[in-house]
């Protein structure tokens, strides 16, 4: 089971992907004439590359309606995830105001297991009703102030004009996380790019999306024509036909468990209580690198593996810590299913360390450890009873918090075979926090798991910037 390390960060990665991709030209750079806003009602089309190879296209359309207009989108994309390939299809519709502000969004999201987003600003809240394949919530959430949807970017950015040195701020709300990121964009000036052939006279853009850089290319009349990450993808204005064209084997598309991985220059045991490392390239504003059983001094980490003890006469439920025990969109903490199971396998048992275990020892044993791309729901993985890393602690997590055992999920890197991969695992708190991992089938965690945030997703997004940039040099362990 071990030679699979399943890996949370993929959802950043699809996250990113569609914050990056999801962008509407108000005119074809294909059509030979341009017109400003409103546009036709015209399909187009972009190509999805990953490190050169084509894994996916995109279309969307700009309707003009009598009250504002209206943009629709598809994406589509096959990715590798240790060597098994994930089909993700997602479809997005935001209708805006004649002043190109958002008034509502419909997000529909298929992969592994599906999900749905339908959202409406009215005045400065954000109602939002999220669907999963076995449960539905609403959400509202104050905004400070309107943000743009990844579809709206460039015709904002168009409307505002674009000129060499225009700099603008503002949020951009992404439905995928359920959270608002900053969007910094800056007009870097022109120069020419080569696309199916033919030459461009193209804005540069320059965008920093909460401490990930990316680049556009856009014409005068606001038309995208590439695009690249620090991830690996690419974008390109192509026709429909090549848009569509998809290689017929995966051979040579990178595998983005492999790719994400970070070396490590020391071999570890299965067994590590502690271990020091030096952490660099990365800025370590908003990470949570020091805290419980890890130590910063600089841009060194202690890791200790927690000891196992009683505290006290701690029992359950636990109070006042009302911020671990919540339910939130995809921790039903609060379901009747999730609620009638944690109390049959905790069957009456109250001590917070002992009722840790035993729900860790059912999600070991009952979750298939199996490679999949989802946005994560308790209470769906508690139907399906399979998933990666993020299933596991997601569910974990729900069960404890039903009990009034508080608990809140980790994510970082975990060791295994010279490399660190990206990870989740829960915490549980006893008295004091102790690090699991119900999908490794470690009590506690070993010290080879190194944390980098806490919280779910709406927290998380701060991931973007470590992958591809984090190096991680091993020390002493023991």
């Amino acid at each position: 089971m071990k030679k699979l390390v399943p890996i949370f960060i993929i959802l950043f990665w699809i996250s990113t992907t569609f914050l990056l991709i999801s962008r509407y030209a108000p005119s074809s750079v294909l059509d030979s004439d341009i017109q400003p806003l409103p546009p036709e009602n015209k399909q187009r089309w972009m190509g999805i590359y990953l490190k050169g190879k084509k894994i996916g296209f995109s279309s969307n359309r700009f309707y003009k309606e009598s009250d504002g207009y209206t943009i629709h989108e598809e994406i589509n994309m096959k990715l590798k995830v240790l060597d098994t390939i994930q089909d993700i299809q997602t479809k997005t519709e935001v209708s805006l105001s004649p002043d190109l502000k958002v008034r509502s969004f419909r997000f529909a999201l298929n992969a592994a297991q599906d999900m749905e987003v339908a959202g409406k600003i009215q005045n400065k809240n954000l109602v939002l009703d999220i669907h999963t394949e076995r449960h539905t919530s609403r959400r509202e959430i104050l905004l400070d102030e309107e943000p743009q949807m990844p579809l709206t970017i460039l015709p904002y950015l168009y409307k505002k004009g674009l000129k060499k040195g225009t700099r603008i701020n503002f949020p951009v709300f992404d439905p995928v996380t359920l959270s608002t990121q900053k969007m910094h964009i800056e007009v870097v000036g022109k120069e020419k790019i080569t696309l199916n052939g033919n030459e461009f006279d193209a804005f540069k853009i320059r965008g920093n999306l909460n401490g990930m850089q990316l680049l556009m290319w856009v014409d005068e009349h606001g038309n995208e024509l590439k695009e690249e990450s620090p991830l690996g993808f690419t974008l390109i204005t192509e026709p429909m036909a090549k848009a569509v064209q998809l290689p017929s084997s995966s051979s040579g598309v990178s595998d983005l468990v492999i790719q994400t991985s970070v070396p490590f220059n020391l071999k570890l045991p299965d067994e590590v209580s502690y271990l020091k490392i030096k952490i660099s390239g990365i800025d370590f504003n908003g990470l949570e690198l020091d805290g419980g059983r890890q130590t910063l001094h600089g841009d060194i980490i202690e890791i200790v593996r927690e000891e196992i003890v009683t505290y006290g006469d701690t029992s359950l439920p636990i109070s006042a810590m009302e911020q671990f025990l919540g339910e939130t969109p995809f921790i039903q903490s609060t379901n009747p299913e999730i609620a009638v199971l944690a109390g049959d396998i905790l069957g009456g048992e109250k001590d917070p360390l002992t009722a840790g275990r035993l729900l860790w020892e059912w999600v070991f044993q009952h979750i298939e450890k199996r490679p999949s791309i989802t946005v994560p729901s308790a209470v769906d993985v508690l139907e399906t009873k399979k998933g990666d890393c993020n299933e596991h602690t997601v569910l974990y997590t729900a069960l404890a918090r039903s009990v009034g055992l508080p608990a809140r999920i980790n994510v970082g890197l975990v060791y295994k075979d010279g490399y660190f991969y990206y990870h989740a695992w829960p915490e549980i708190y006893t008295g004091r926090w102790i690090a699991i991992d119900p999908t490794l089938g470690e009590f506690p965690a070993s010290a080879a798991h190194v944390r980098l945030i806490t919280g779910g997703l709406d927290k998380q997004f701060v991931l973007a910037k470590v992958i591809n940039n984090i190096s991680l040099e091993g020390i002493e362990y023991r």
